[in-house]
């Protein structure tokens, strides 16, 4: 029986041994693993999204992608929130940067660094294709409005137009806001130019675009103000700079936008 016990007493300090070494290993492992952590919205067609249970894509999610191969990373981590949670995120430190679309504009610009473009775009009106009656902001009056909630273009049309009388509604989902368009339920959305026609495309509903961009606009990589993101804006540039010059951002962006919205 003392044989018995003092065996047991034995397996199970060896085991013990063995279960330490293994954490030890697994951590060094993941110390060893390189992991850019990037935020995206992840339901922007053509941009960032996910389609038949797959994994996200789009040409944001694909050039972040290969910013971080240039860049030595082992892998991309994405973290899924609205445009508010997402920059919250990023002031936290919990991600390093967001791919979905980010407007650089002068009010997040003076408290986020910005890599250099990789999207040139505007602000697009999109209505019912029986609707002639929009193709300015002007023509908003009294009419319903559909915005991406938390997103730039809300917080622009709110500072400019405060007393334009439009209703604005917002949303969590672009899918939902096309569908109460066509569906007359609200009177426009206003959303990305690069991707407005996608967006119709794909949903197959009675939409068009109308009028010229209500502003335009450039996209770029969000940074948080400090020595860590003025680094990796400086590496994310050297990247991107080498991506335009080899042509994978021009074909990124037909691949997925049918459209090369990398250039000016």
């Amino acid at each position: 029986m003392m044989i018995q016990l003092k065996s047991g007493l034995i397996t199970a300090a060896l085991l013990g041994a063995f279960l330490l070494t293994g954490c030890d290993d697994n951590k060094k492992s993941d110390d060893s693993e390189k992991v850019l952590h990037v935020g995206t919205f992840g339901v922007s067609i053509g941009f960032s999204y996910k389609q038949n249970g797959k994994d996200y894509e789009g040409y944001d999610i694909a050039t972040v992608n290969a910013v971080a191969k240039k860049l030595g990373y082992s892998r991309v981590e994405l973290t899924t929130a609205d445009m508010t949670g997402l920059f919250g995120m990023l002031d936290a430190g919990k991600i390093d940067t967001i791919a979905n679309q980010v407007e650089a504009n002068d009010k997040r610009r003076e408290k986020y660094d910005f890599s250099q473009t990789y999207i040139y775009s505007g602000a697009q009106l999109v209505t019912r294709n029986n609707d002639d009656s929009i193709n300015s902001i002007n023509d908003l009056k009294g009419k319903r409005l559909g915005v991406d909630v938390g997103s730039s273009k809300e917080n622009y049309l709110r500072q400019h137009y405060p007393d334009a009388g439009i209703d604005i509604h917002t949303y969590d989902e672009p899918s939902a806001i096309i569908q109460d368009v066509a569906l007359g339920r609200i009177d426009a959305y206003i959303m990305d130019r690069a991707g407005a026609q996608l967006l119709i495309d794909n949903s197959r509903l009675p939409l068009k675009k109308s009028g010229d961009p209500v502003y335009r606009y450039q996209e770029a990589f969000p940074f948080v103000k400090n020595e860590k993101g003025d680094a990796l804006r400086k590496q994310f540039d050297e990247a991107l700079t080498a991506l335009k010059e080899d042509g994978t951002l021009s074909k990124l962006s037909e691949q997925y936008l049918k459209q090369d919205v990398s250039k000016e």
